[in-house]
C-alpha cells in the first residue's frame, strides 16, 4: 500500500487548520489569523515566495514515498507571469513555468520543466521537458489485473512533448503537436519483458502532427466554467529520426460547471487515445498517474494500444488558502478502439487537499490519494489541477 510523508510544515498543519475553519466560520478573518497557525504559515510562505510586478516565484519542497520510487525528495519552483493589463486581448492569460528536481532512495532522479504559456498574440504553448533515470517494473500489456513475478529494468529517458497552437480567435486554436523521446533500457531481468516486446531495445520515438483546440474556460489554472477540447495526432517516422513507425491520436474533452460561484465547482473529463503500428511499449496508451485515474500509480500496470476513461471531480474552497476535492473515474485499455468499452472497467475514487500558492491566483499545490476497485492506490504531490 502506498504511503506518503509530509511536505514540510504545510501538511503538518492541515488537520489543525480544518478544525480552525469549522470553529471560526463566523469570526472575522483578522481574529482567526491571530490564532497563530495561519500567521506562522504565511510567514514561512513569505520566506520562499517573491512577487514583483507581473511576476511571482514560489519555491515548494517535494517529499513522499511509493513502492515505485522509494522515499523521494526534491524542490519545485513555480514562476507565474500575469498578463499585461494594458493589452486588450480576451485570451491573453497567465503563464506558469515550473521546473523541478527530484531524487529517491531507489536511485531515481528526475529533472523536469512544465510550461503552460500564453501570449498577447494568442499563441498557446503546452510543453513538458524531462530527463529521468528510474529502476522500474514491466507488468505486461493488457487490461487484466497483473500478478507477479514481473520484470525489472532501468530506464534513462529524455523527452520533449509540446502542443504549439495559434488562436484563430479567442476560442479556436490550430497548430502542431511535437513529441521527441529517447529511451535507453538496461539491466533487464525477468520473463515478462523479453525481446519479443516492442521497445525492448529502446531507442528514438519522434512524432509530429496537427493539433486543434477549443478553449472557452474563464481561467486557465482553476476554471469554474467553460469548455476545453484538444485533439492532436502524431506520425512517428524514420524521416523524423524515429526507430519506430506508428501513428497516435488523442481527444481530451473537459467541462466546468459552477455550483456555488467559484467556491464550489464540478469538473468533468472524457479522454481517448489510440495508436497503430509498431508502438514501443513505453509509448502505448495507459491508465493512471497524477492526472489519468489517480487511483492507479504506475502507468505501466495497464497499457495497450487504445485507452478511454472518464472522470469527475468536485472542488470546494474550505477556508483561507485551503480547498478540498472528491473525485471518481472509470476506464480501460484495449488492443482495438473501444473494444468492449464497459467490460472489466477500472474504477477509482479518492480525495485530496489544495493549497493556493498565491492568494489572488488559481494556482494550487495539490495532494491527492486515490484507490481503485482492483486494490491499486496512488498518492501524488504536485501543482495544478489534474484536469
Amino acid at each position: 500500500m502506498q504511503k506518503s510523508i509530509g511536505i514540510g510544515i504545510l501538511l503538518a498543519f492541515l488537520s489543525h487548520l480544518q478544525i480552525k475553519a469549522q470553529e471560526s466560520e463566523k469570526q472575522d478573518t483578522s481574529v482567526v489569523e491571530e490564532a497563530g497557525a495561519v500567521g506562522l504559515i504565511e510567514d514561512l510562505i513569505d520566506l520562499v515566495s517573491f512577487e514583483k510586478g507581473r511576476h511571482g516565484l514560489v519555491f515548494y519542497p517535494m517529499a513522499g514515498y511509493s513502492p515505485r520510487q522509494g522515499f523521494h525528495i526534491g524542490v519545485m519552483p513555480v514562476w507565474r507571469i500575469k498578463p499585461n493589463a494594458n493589452i486588450d486581448c480576451e485570451y491573453y492569460r497567465p503563464t506558469t513555468i515550473a521546473p523541478s528536481v527530484k531524487f529517491s532512495t531507489t536511485g531515481m532522479y528526475e529533472v523536469e520543466l512544465d510550461v503552460n504559456a500564453y501570449t498577447k498574440n494568442r499563441w498557446m504553448f503546452i510543453s513538458k521537458f524531462q530527463y529521468l533515470y528510474l529502476p522500474d517494473e514491466f507488468y505486461g500489456i493488457g487490461n487484466e489485473v497483473k500478478v507477479p513475478p514481473f520484470s525489472q529494468f532501468e530506464i534513462n529517458r529524455f523527452k520533449i512533448k509540446s502542443e504549439i497552437l495559434k488562436g484563430l480567435n479567442a476560442k479556436w486554436f490550430v497548430g502542431v503537436s511535437i513529441d521527441i523521446n529517447n529511451d535507453n533500457l538496461t539491466n533487464i531481468e525477468g520473463d515478462v519483458l523479453t525481446p519479443d516486446v516492442m521497445g525492448y531495445h529502446g531507442g528514438w520515438a519522434n512524432g509530429l502532427g496537427p493539433g486543434f483546440a477549443f478553449d472557452s474556460r474563464n481561467d486557465q489554472l482553476y476554471p469554474s466554467r467553460g469548455w476545453f477540447v484538444l485533439f492532436a495526432t502524431s506520425y512517428y517516422s524514420n524521416a523524423l529520426g524515429s526507430d519506430y513507425e506508428f501513428f497516435t491520436s488523442t481527444l481530451d474533452i473537459r467541462k466546468y460547471i459552477p455550483l456555488q460561484g467559484s467556491k464550489s465547482i464540478l469538473a468533468l473529463q472524457t479522454y481517448m487515445s489510440g495508436a497503430e503500428g509498431d508502438v514501443p511499449f513505453y509509448k502505448l496508451s495507459f491508465l493512471g498517474g497524477s492526472r489519468l485515474l489517480r487511483g492507479i500509480s504506475h502507468p505501466y500496470r495497464y497499457m495497450d494500444k487504445h485507452v478511454w476513461y472518464a472522470q469527475s471531480e468536485w472542488r470546494k474552497h474550505i477556508w483561507w488558502r485551503l480547498g478540498g476535492v472528491l473525485f471518481t473515474g472509470a476506464g480501460k485499455v484495449s488492443p482495438a478502439f473501444m473494444q468492449a468499452p464497459l467490460k472489466d472497467l477500472h474504477v477509482v475514487m479518492g480525495g485530496g487537499l489544495r493549497f493556493k500558492v498565491l492568494p489572488d491566483e488559481g494556482l494550487n499545490f495539490r495532494v491527492d490519494f486515490g484507490r481503485s476497485n482492483h486494490g491499486d492506490t496512488g498518492v501524488y504531490f504536485t501543482i495544478r489541477e489534474a484536469f
